[in-house]
């Protein structure tokens, strides 16, 4: 629970729209940082500590066990913990207690299956966000809120700013972004890049700093900038002229708060294409390479590129926005 956590800050968030629909609502969480919840919500760190796994689950079990046995609980919500959810199904199972885990993610983990096999289900943005499986599997879309993002109508005919978003990590293909940007200067000079994030542990801190260190410094065109708080990334997608991404995962909450903000996407993530589209008409998703889709995208005429961002955008409106999404969680916890 921190609104400035890179990846996570958003939790806060979802808390306090579940808090609109729960008498109470208990937070169990690795870590607090700054956050502002509703008075309804009670928040508990179990202090999770890296490298003190066995150390870290006993002390969440017993924090747990000490929760459910002080309040009556109809349900518990677990938000991308397989590990902790493996460990308490058991419990929750006896006890009766629906449990239903959020998992966006493709690893598929021996925990993840304990845990598909002892909750009531698991939740998740998109069918091929979850490598599981079946009737238990609910995909009900991205969180997001529209009134943070604003669609900003932009000159399409200069598209000259890239920006990514995002952890400095490996699965992100951060060098790859930047290859394909540095190919499509050989055309237009005045194209640019900032890449937005920083690496989530101290290794891939190292690997992150290989990449910076193959660029010089002064080159104006690239720019790298550490992780910033959610609360400006709206700003920051309105002085940019394009998103670019190149994860091939589950799909990514940036993708869509782009395309709420009216960025044209490129991106090789199959499940942003497969539910908004391709830049590339003529080749299957899974076989257009990120550079294939910038270069489509520079060969879209700019009135049928000004009506397909907008197609992208009401697709994210009608299934990505919060109030939807927080009926449809709601709907199934309380089922």
């Amino acid at each position: 629970m921190d609104e400035k956590h890179q990846v996570l800050s958003h939790q806060v968030e979802v808390v306090n729209w579940l808090a609109s629909k729960f008498d109470q609502v208990t937070v169990l969480t690795g870590k607090v940082g700054k956050f502002n919840v509703a008075e309804n919500v009670s928040v508990i760190s179990f202090h999770w500590k890296e490298g003190q796994k066995l150390k870290s689950i006993f002390k969440f079990l017993y924090t747990f066990i000490k929760a459910i046995s002080k309040e009556k609980f109809s349900v518990v919500f677990s938000h991308m913990t397989s590990v902790h959810s493996a460990f308490v199904s058991p419990i929750t199972k006896i006890k009766g207690i629906k449990h239903y885990l959020w998992y966006a993610h493709t690893s598929n983990g021996i925990f993840l299956q304990i845990s598909g096999l002892l909750t009531d289900g698991i939740i998740t943005s998109t069918p091929g966000s979850c490598p599981i499986k079946g009737k238990k599997v609910f995909p009900i879309g991205q969180s997001i809120d529209s009134k943070k993002f604003f669609k900003r109508n932009r000159n399409l005919n200069e598209i000259r700013k890239f920006i990514h978003v995002g952890r400095f990590d490996p699965t992100k293909n951060i060098g790859l972004i930047i290859e394909v940007v540095d190919k499509l200067r050989d055309k237009n000079k005045n194209l640019q890049l900032e890449i937005i994030g920083s690496p989530s542990t101290g290794k891939y801190n190292l690997e992150a700093k290989k990449i910076i260190d193959k660029y010089d410094s002064n080159d104006c065109w690239l720019k790298f900038t550490p992780y910033i708080s959610r609360d400006l990334i709206p700003k920051t997608f309105l002085e940019a002229d394009c998103f670019i991404h190149a994860f091939e995962g589950s799909l990514d909450k940036t993708l869509v708060e782009a395309t709420f903000s009216g960025l044209p996407v490129i991106t090789i993530n199959n499940e942003y294409r497969q539910i908004f589209g391709s830049w590339n008409s003529n080749n299957p998703c899974n076989e257009t390479s990120l550079e294939d889709e910038a270069m489509s995208l520079f060969a879209v005429p700019v009135d049928r590129l000004e009506i397909e961002i907008d197609r992208r955008y009401k697709i994210a409106v009608a299934n990505h926005e919060i109030l939807s999404w927080v009926d449809r969680l709601v709907r199934i916890l309380k089922s």
